[in-house]
């Protein structure tokens, strides 16, 4: 029996997790970083089945979705996302849970909030690489830098792969969507209450320039629930680098 729902089928999950015939109990929403799509949690549903279902979000703006408008509020994304979040959570079977990369943090814990405040609460939410939205991000924000200057800081804080900079076609390509990506990030503001009920898992680069990991523990504010911190070597880019270990502990943590 197919764990996949007919919202499977739509552009906000472009690949669904693969049938598990009937063995998975959790069902994972990952949301990718500023840049990069769906694509990039791919081998996380070969690595996680049969026991938890992989279901990677797609975004607009990126991969097969490059032509469609990007979103630049939380608001206006939630609008339209939220119903699929809604239908992917509902019908899992042994609940669900969240995963967030930097601006996927973001996403997922506000995927997280509504969902728990329609009566679907989250089996646990795990952010990785992203300040908590309640902190102030101590820098200048990037979004509204003139081009040329908003591609380059984001080159020094290492918030974009350094390869995208040596295809001049990719870069503009992506330049809009980044900047829609940072503009949606560095203005989402949500309301200091409910707090979640879940557990909060925060994931660190001990490396990362961007976010430092010291502000990484300022999640534990948002949730009532258990609070896990957990540094990891790396940038920015550390949930990249880093599969299998990540892997490891979400398997740990919803198995």
């Amino acid at each position: 029996m197919s764990t996949a729902t007919p919202q499977s089928r739509t552009p906000w999950i472009p690949f669904p997790p693969p049938d598990s015939g009937g063995r998975a109990g959790v069902r994972l929403l990952c949301f990718p970083c500023a840049g990069q799509g769906a694509s990039v949690y791919r081998p996380w549903q070969r690595l996680l089945a049969p026991e938890i279902d992989v279901v990677p979000i797609q975004l607009p703006g990126r991969e097969g979705r490059a032509t469609t408008a990007p979103y630049r509020d939380m608001d206006s994304l939630m609008e339209a996302l939220f119903p699929v979040l809604w239908e992917q959570a509902r019908a899992a079977p042994g609940g669900y849970a969240l995963f967030g990369h930097s601006l996927g943090a973001a996403v997922a814990f506000e995927g997280a909030r509504r969902l728990e405040a329609a009566g679907l609460p989250a089996r646990g939410l795990t952010v990785a690489a992203q300040r908590p939205p309640h902190v102030p991000s101590g820098r200048r924000p990037l979004h509204d830098l003139p081009r040329a200057a908003f591609m380059t800081m984001l080159g020094l804080y290492g918030q974009v792969p350094v390869e995208l900079f040596d295809d001049p076609a990719a870069v503009e390509l992506a330049a809009a969507a980044l900047r829609a990506d940072f503009t949606l990030v560095e203005t989402y503001a949500p309301a200091p209450e409910p707090l979640l009920g879940c557990p909060v898992t925060a994931l660190a680069g001990l490396a990362d320039t961007s976010i430092p990991p010291v502000s990484v523990r300022g999640w534990r504010e948002l949730t009532s629930g258990p609070f896990t911190f957990r540094p990891l070597p790396g940038g920015h880019f550390f949930v990249n680098e880093r599969t299998e270990e990540i892997v490891g502990l979400l398997r740990s943590a919803l198995g």
